[in-house]
């Protein structure tokens, strides 16, 4: 798995071992990035973080402040070790905690928050959650399996795209 564009282009990230993280492939972060356009300056939340292969490029691509969520402590050793291997870098701030209850005790909200929860672990209350946390004109994308939905009353659904089982 590699960084697809920007400052840290091609650097290598770690996988996790076993198969309780599945992280978002490369065509669907280039895919998803591309729908972003420019996120330079934007603050941005990985939520259910896993690798970090999200809030990495989301960093390699300009935005800043980046934070990445996951309460998995082999996801979390995983995380530490990809933002490390970009460089210590204060811009990206990694936390290993339950995003529902992390996200309660920010006093910020978010430009861009992605969502792509374990798909055997879907919280719509969590998504909810979230939401909230969004800040005016910024965008919530939530990865789910083509059969579930979501929406929420102060957000406006701008776009749907299904690539293979997300």
């Amino acid at each position: 798995m590699r960084i697809i564009a920007g400052e840290f282009k091609s650097r290598i990230l770690k996988d996790p071992k076993g198969r309780r993280t599945h992280p978002m492939s490369e065509r669907i972060r280039g895919a998803l990035f591309n729908s972003l356009g420019d996120i330079t300056g934007l603050s941005f939340l990985d939520a259910y973080a896993g690798t970090g292969s999200i809030a990495v490029e989301a960093l390699s691509r300009g935005a800043s402040p980046v934070h990445a969520v996951d309460i998995d402590s082999d996801a979390f050793e995983v995380l530490k070790h990809n933002r490390d291997i970009i460089t210590n870098e204060s811009r990206l701030q990694v936390h290993r905690a339950n995003v529902k209850t992390w996200i309660k005790n920010v006093d910020r909200y978010f430009d861009v928050i992605v969502a792509d929860p374990p798909y055997d672990k879907i919280g719509m209350d969590a998504l909810d959650i979230l939401a909230n946390y969004v800040s005016k004109d910024g965008l919530l994308v939530v990865s789910l399996p083509p059969a579930e939905h979501f929406s929420h009353k102060n957000l406006q659904k701008i776009d749907e795209k299904t690539y293979g089982n997300a």
